[in-house]
């Protein structure tokens, strides 16, 4: 009996210290790979008295980036972002006709109660070509909840709008985005225009500042994970899944503008296509008239006039992006001029940033507090540099 009796505590003894082990190790895995998913930003930016406000207002050297430990991976961030949206969020589309008879789509949201500012501002949200309002749902409500007027951009044909011309706007093409801001401008007196650009929406971003520069009416912008070089990401064949979903989600969206296309370019060659290359000279340089794709990237590349962005930029890209690896991100761009601010994150994936799953961004939250900042210290008499001088950037 006694025998029996001490088998018993002794096999007590070793399930007990078997499943001890494997709760301890559970614990220390989590432990570490919750130490491992809390990145600090990196910062690079040319010293002035804007970004002092900034870095201190946004807290950027606390500011610490904790995604959950199952939404470490840089696939999953990318995923998250796109399903991870506010259903109860709802918007009321507006189709405002441009001179040339062409109709871009303006989703403004509803439902949500606006803080209200001492002065109006609109917040113009520029997604991906391959979103839309349902994507930016998160952003929007933050945006809200902080005064701004949240409306989001569709580019003529994208976005689910309806397409009345004979052409289709290439993302670096900036007319529609002028006339928008101007409509804005003569709808609410006296407003405070704002931008923000996701994914490929920074290039249609970054080509509007460049190209009006002064006059181009915006008070604040941030870009999250912008593809600064688009030439050398598209220049070559499909390289990712990422790659192969966006080309089939742009010739889905081109082939349901066919009736008004169809004259301008051959579909079947786009639908055997499986470049972004050749899809360019199929497409833009035929609707721009450019003898060469060479020509239609020069004339459209985003950074063309980045020595003219006469606006406050703050870049957010994750060093992981899955979509546009490979590409340069020009550190040395943001450390020549004083009213550029680039943060970097060793996590985050393409668009994504998710802290939590199915919340606010903390590249979202992060853009609205950092035009926040810009707004501050506008408002409180402070002039901003722009480093315009003699010698141009070689950037």
């Amino acid at each position: 009996m006694r025998y029996l009796f001490r088998n018993f505590n002794l096999t007590v003894v070793v399930v007990f210290i078997f499943f001890g082990f494997i709760i301890a190790s559970l614990l220390l895995y989590i432990y570490e790979v919750r130490r491992r998913t809390s990145f600090f930003p990196k910062m690079h930016f040319k010293e002035s008295s804007l970004t002092i406000h900034i870095l201190k207002s946004c807290r950027l050297t606390s500011r610490q980036f904790r995604p959950s430990w199952y939404l470490s991976n840089r696939h999953i961030q990318t995923i998250s972002s796109y399903l991870g949206t506010d259903r109860s969020i709802e918007f009321d589309r507006e189709y405002l006709q441009l001179r040339d008879r062409g109709v871009v789509a303006l989703d403004w949201m509803l439902n949500v109660p606006v803080y209200k500012r001492k002065r109006c501002t609109v917040l113009i949200i520029l997604p991906g070509l391959t979103s839309g309002a349902s994507n930016v749902t998160h952003l929007c409500k933050y945006a809200a909840s902080k005064g701004y007027r949240p409306v989001v951009f569709n580019p003529r044909g994208f976005g689910d709008s309806i397409l009345t011309t004979h052409k289709i706007l290439a993302p670096g093409d900036p007319q529609d985005l002028k006339q928008v801001v101007k409509y804005i401008h003569g709808r609410y007196p006296k407003v405070l225009v704002t931008l923000i650009g996701i994914g490929t929406g920074c290039c249609l971003q970054l080509s509007y500042l460049g190209e009006y520069g002064s006059s181009a009416k915006i008070s604040a912008g941030a870009c999250i994970s912008p593809c600064f070089d688009p030439v050398e990401r598209f220049s070559r064949g499909i390289r990712s899944v990422y790659d192969l979903l966006y080309i089939i989600k742009l010739k889905i969206t081109l082939g349901s503008h066919s009736k008004h296309l169809e004259k301008c370019f051959h579909f079947n060659e786009l639908l055997k296509c499986w470049s972004f290359r050749v899809l360019d000279e199929i497409v833009y340089s035929k609707l721009y008239k450019f003898s060469n794709i060479e020509e239609f990237w020069d004339r459209y590349h985003p950074l063309r006039d980045v020595d003219e962005i006469a606006v406050p930029l703050l870049f957010i890209n994750s060093l992981d992006d899955p979509f546009n690896t490979g590409s340069n991100i020009p550190y040395d761009m943001c450390k020549y001029y004083p009213h550029f601010l680039m943060v970097t994150t060793e996590r985050g994936g393409h668009c994504g940033f998710v802290d939590r799953f199915g919340d606010v961004s903390w590249a979202d939250k992060l853009a609205v507090d950092y035009l926040d900042s810009v707004l501050e210290f506008t408002n409180k008499g402070h002039s901003i540099n722009y480093g315009k001088c003699v010698a141009r950037s070689t950037i």
